[in-house]
């Protein structure tokens, strides 16, 4: 069965079918097996995980398994289901997948006699899982941790999360491990098999981080960079803002643009040009075209500057930052 996307109304075991190794997208959701004919929509409801998460991460990785794009609508992505669902991936391979790893090379490879290059295996591979852990406690602590208080509003004023970087030792030394296997491991041949399942399993967890961390780069980054932004617009408003007779009429105005239409219009006042939009929101410049066209529709203004006096005069934008 072939597919490249997947919508509520399919059925879950479809999924599968498809491609088995979605197991463990479905599995880290929360999902056990035992689904039977039920739709993707029937299954989430049933598990309290949002379908349109759920989606997005499905296809997303169906997209990366193929080596070509999808498209994410980050307007349907809840940012707390995606975080537990990064959270289940760091604990699957840190309780499960690497100690499961480690057993399986102990029975794989003979130690009961002399050999230098078994126990440089052994403390290569250790090597690397406290690499892996070691970039699993930085990612939990400052990225997870932080996206977690801005979803619960406990960031402060001015706050912002560095640029984050995947930590690239670990990737290169789950490659040196492979290569040291395939180069200097030698056993008698009952042990073979279990020495060759081993090198294949860590194939495995290869493409496992590597899907991870995009995930996290094309849904999770995205995602904090626009609470950040949005979290800005509240304090401008709260701070920056004389109070007016009217309040209410203010948040009124402001609300006739979508949050998405609202990003654009702080872009444009910021004198950013549309590609420039583009690559700061994630959108296509056709996507941006077609958001300008309706601010200026449904504001009635036409020109960048008055774009930017509508973005001062909502709080959207401190004075100092406008470039027209």
């Amino acid at each position: 069965m072939q597919k490249d996307t997947f919508y509520p109304t399919d059925r879950l075991s479809e999924v599968i079918e498809c491609d088995y190794r979605l197991m463990q997208v479905v599995c880290r959701f929360g999902i056990a097996m035992g689904f039977a004919d039920k739709t993707i929509s029937e299954v989430c409801h049933e598990n309290g995980v949002d379908v349109h998460t759920f989606l997005a991460v499905v296809n997303s990785v169906r997209g990366y398994m193929k080596s070509g794009p999808y498209s994410v609508s980050l307007d349907l992505v809840d940012a707390r289901s995606l975080l537990d669902y990064l959270k289940r991936t760091h604990a699957y391979l840190i309780h499960h997948q690497l100690p499961r790893m480690r057993r399986n090379l102990l029975g794989a490879i003979d130690c009961s006699g002399p050999g230098d290059v078994v126990i440089l295996l052994l403390k290569y591979f250790d090597l690397y899982v406290a690499e892996v852990r070691k970039h699993v406690e930085y990612e939990e602590t400052e990225v997870f941790d932080y996206a977690q208080r801005l979803l619960d509003g406990q960031t402060t004023e001015g706050e912002k999360m560095g640029y984050h970087r995947h930590n690239e030792d670990f990737v290169v030394r789950l490659h040196e491990l492979i290569n040291v296997f395939l180069q200097y491991c030698t056993q008698d041949s009952g042990r073979n098999d279990a020495l060759n399942d081993v090198v294949y399993n860590i194939y495995r967890i290869e493409d496992d981080i590597n899907i991870h961390c995009r995930i996290e780069d094309d849904m999770l980054m995205p995602l904090i960079r626009r609470m950040e932004r949005r979290r800005g617009r509240i304090g401008a408003t709260t701070i920056g803002i004389a109070p007016t007779e009217n309040p209410t009429a203010v948040s009124a105005s402001a609300s006739v643009l979508s949050d998405r239409e609202q990003d654009v219009a702080v872009c444009v006042a910021k004198g950013m040009s549309n590609k420039e939009i583009a690559e700061q929101l994630f959108l296509s410049v056709n996507t941006v075209t077609t958001h300008r066209r309706n601010i200026a529709r449904k504001l009635n203004i036409h020109s960048a500057a008055g774009i930017a006096i509508y973005c001062v005069v909502r709080g959207l934008v401190k004075l100092e930052e406008i470039k027209i």
